[in-house]
């Protein structure tokens, strides 16, 4: 008889529907201290006289020529000279002459001298600021934008409820329809409607991996799709009941049958929005209409072009084949659930902070919460 203690232990779900948490994977230069160099700091006796030194300093040896522009030249009696490795094995004095500095500003600057370490490189966070000036005084200017991301605030109540929903879908067709293999959505954020869903193709291909699958489906939608043959059982004998509601000017032919008909006889998930923009050129409408949009983005200037700007969710991580495959199809967001051993995105590396590649889509992890706010792991 097997012992009862030997059983692996389940958590207790507190909410059998419970809402999402999206948090932003940014580069590693948003969660890390800003570094410090070593800098000589001299220390003037008698405050009257930084005035007259500071002259001298901000023409001759400005900080911008130091790369320190984003520190403050002075703190109480403290002023910073230069960089210490900027010496190149000469004297302080000497060096100070060697910019054009008089004399008698040179001998008053060297005689309280002691190296001291400050923030090497601007603040890109409120909090890394407060922190760089417990060191010394810094100059900021925050950026509104990479600061909602890094605290949650980047969406409203809204944003969060339709990633919510969406996960839900994911989970319910990964569970219920796919049998646990790993799924992708594609969602067209100015309609909030799905584009395509694919689940993992490897038993039919090895780089059948599911984002290759889902942006796979989403050529299909643009008259493309190189895998036709090889996932056409997918889209044979849809219910024609299901297109009752769908929109002339849009495609449903990246989502799979048996999704589609879940999506559209399940209540969970009946508000959910399908369809996918029609190539541009099969589009019928007044040019009144074409020239009404506003700062429009470029896939509402180019029209649907692979991946570009659509939101991806993912099951999984993507690997770095597949993380690749997104890059090359301008995808807009990608939010992904569990992490991957392969994960390219935050595992084993961060592809899209990567400044090398032409193209950089941004990144979230979404995670469930209880009522409570208390974190769910399955």
């Amino acid at each position: 008889m097997e012992d009862d203690n030997s059983r692996p232990i389940k958590r207790l779900k507190l909410n059998d529907n419970p809402e999402w948490y999206t948090s932003a994977i940014l580069t590693d230069e948003y969660s890390k201290e800003v570094p410090r160099v070593r800098v000589y700091l001299s220390e003037l006796d008698n405050k009257r006289l930084i005035s007259n030194v500071m002259q001298e300093l901000s023409k001759m040896l400005p900080l911008e020529r130091m790369n320190l522009h984003h520190l403050k030249r002075v703190r109480q009696q403290n002023i910073l000279l230069c960089q210490v490795n900027d010496l190149n094995g000469q004297s302080l004095s000497r060096y100070l002459e060697s910019v054009g500095l008089s004399h008698n500003v040179v001998n008053l600057l060297c005689k309280n001298v002691r190296e001291y370490d400050v923030p090497a490189l601007p603040s890109l966070l409120r909090w890394q600021y407060e922190l760089a000036q417990t060191y010394w005084p810094c100059k900021f200017h925050p950026d509104k934008y990479m600061e909602s991301l890094h605290n949650g605030s980047i969406f409203n109540e809204k944003e969060r409820n339709f990633h919510s929903k969406i996960m839900h879908l994911l989970e319910g067709i990964t569970n219920e329809l796919e049998h646990s293999k790993p799924c992708g959505i594609c969602i067209d954020p100015r309609t909030k409607g799905v584009v395509a869903l694919a689940s993992s193709g490897a038993l039919i291909s090895p780089v059948m991996h599911c984002p290759m699958m889902l942006v796979d489906f989403v050529a299909r939608t643009q008259d493309g799709g190189a895998w036709r043959q090889e996932v056409s059982h997918e889209f044979q004998n849809v219910n024609e009941d299901i297109y009752n509601d769908i929109k002339v000017n849009s495609v449903i032919s990246g989502i799979p049958k048996r999704v589609l008909e879940l999506i559209r006889t399940d209540e969970r998930f009946k508000d959910i929005k399908v369809g996918a923009e029609l190539p541009r050129g099969k589009i019928k409408c007044d040019a009144s209409e074409q020239n009404t949009a506003q700062n429009v983005d470029n896939l509402e200037k180019y029209g649907p072009y692979l991946c570009t700007g659509y939101d991806l969710y993912l099951s999984q991580e993507p690997c770095l084949m597949c993380a690749m495959a997104l890059v090359h199809s301008r995808a807009r967001r990608v939010f992904f659930e569990k992490c991957s051993n392969n994960g390219a995105l935050v595992t084993r590396l961060k592809l899209h902070a990567v400044r090398e590649l032409n193209h950089h889509y941004e990144v979230f992890q979404c995670k469930k919460i209880d009522q409570t706010n208390h974190l769910i792991y399955s």
